[in-house]
């Protein structure tokens, strides 16, 4: 269960409180968004639910970037609060505005070997369980 917690931003079902988004380079919203599009929507405000709110991409207040990465298409997790809507054109659904209050990068390589780390741990806590069960029956 620590694992859980101290791993939490990279194994995306147990993430709450932030967003992981990847920029993008086009005529369209910021960001999208990776995962926490259930928590983007409960955070945003009644307001702003009455609208066709297509949470997939976002517009964001500061474009997260580093210096090796000055487009800001890379991963990132963020967090804020929704402050608006915006689209790109008349007809198109709506998209969430969001203040970011942080962000930070993901290293993908972490990112990659702990959902891997966590998933075959989880695969060898199954096959663990099973032989118990097996041995109890008999």
């Amino acid at each position: 269960m620590g694992q859980l917690f101290y791993f939490s931003d990279y194994i995306s079902p147990f993430q709450w409180g932030q967003i992981k988004v990847s920029g993008l380079a086009c005529t369209c919203p910021d960001e999208t968004v990776v995962s926490g599009k259930l928590y983007l929507r409960s955070i945003t405000p009644d307001s702003l639910k009455k609208y066709d709110m297509d949470y997939s991409e976002i517009y964001v207040s500061e474009r997260p970037s580093t210096k090796f990465d000055p487009m800001g298409v890379d991963l990132y997790i963020i967090e804020g609060q929704v402050i608006g809507k915006d689209r790109v054109s008349e007809g198109d659904p709506w998209n969430p505005k969001l203040k970011i209050s942080k962000w930070r990068e993901v290293d993908i390589v972490k990112d990659i070997g702990v959902k891997i780390l966590f998933f075959g741990q989880l695969f060898i806590w199954l096959i663990m369980i099973r032989q118990t069960r097996k041995k109890n029956s008999t």
